[in-house]
């Protein structure tokens, strides 16, 4: 591929016969660009000469990261532990965490755990940091395994709304905000209005959040609900 560069004339006024030093000459070309675009506020400004503040922001990022890691004995612990085993294409799976710059145009990490991602089937448990907004653990269920699952997510659908969970009401299985339009507290929710949602796609996600101001108490909490949808799935 080639790209055609078209230099214009600098547009910078500039006293001809008696320049001043440093000054740029009027017959340099400069390559084509939209200033406006290109132009720092004084706020960009002010952050473009600081690396500190992206220096920490790196630091969290870490720290996200061996949180998650941390807690991933513990959750093949409760695993181990449960009453009823998992099928066994999901038990075998390794945790995995992930990262990233640009959800929505900030930075996340995830811990998927157990997880199964089939273009048919999925079982999996995502926990998720999203700067600015919260940390949340989604049951994501497709395929096979929502319907293996869907009476016994019915009957302990009381234990969900006590834990203050949420079901997904969308028809895209892969966002992750909770915004009105994606996912909806289930204590809101009749028992057939649930049950009509469950029906209503190939896949069915319920999540719980966390806000970040509960960071010291973040890890107990993920525990907490990890333990929750293992056991409203029976496990």
């Amino acid at each position: 591929m080639r790209f055609v560069l078209e230099p214009v004339v600098c547009q910078q006024k500039i006293n001809i016969k008696n320049p001043k030093p440093g000054t740029l000459n009027p017959k340099l070309y400069f390559y084509s660009m939209d200033a406006a675009k290109i132009q720092l506020s004084a706020e960009e400004s002010t952050l473009v000469q600081n690396a500190d503040w992206l220096l920490t922001k790196n630091n969290i990022i870490e720290k996200v990261v061996l949180l998650f890691s941390e807690l991933t004995p513990s959750m093949q612990q409760l695993l181990h532990d449960a009453k009823q085993p998992l099928p066994v294409a999901v038990a075998d799976i390794s945790p995995k965490i992930s990262k990233g710059e640009k959800y929505e145009g900030l930075p996340w990490v995830m811990l998927d755990f157990p997880r199964v991602f089939g273009k048919e089937d999925t079982w999996a448990i995502r926990t998720m940091f999203w700067w600015g907004h919260f940390f949340s653990i989604t049951l994501h269920l497709k395929g096979k395994y929502k319907q293996q699952y869907q009476a016994v997510l019915m009957d302990n659908m009381p234990l969900l709304k006590q834990h203050e969970c949420y079901i997904c009401i969308a028809d895209d299985e892969w966002r992750h905000h909770f915004m009105e339009d994606y996912y909806t507290p289930l204590d809101q929710l009749d028992e057939a209005v649930i049950a009509t949602m469950l029906s209503r796609n190939d896949f069915c996600k319920l999540s719980a959040k966390i806000p970040l101001h509960q960071w010291d108490l973040v890890c107990g909490k993920i525990l907490l609900h990890f333990q929750v949808l293992l056991q409203a799935l029976g496990h």
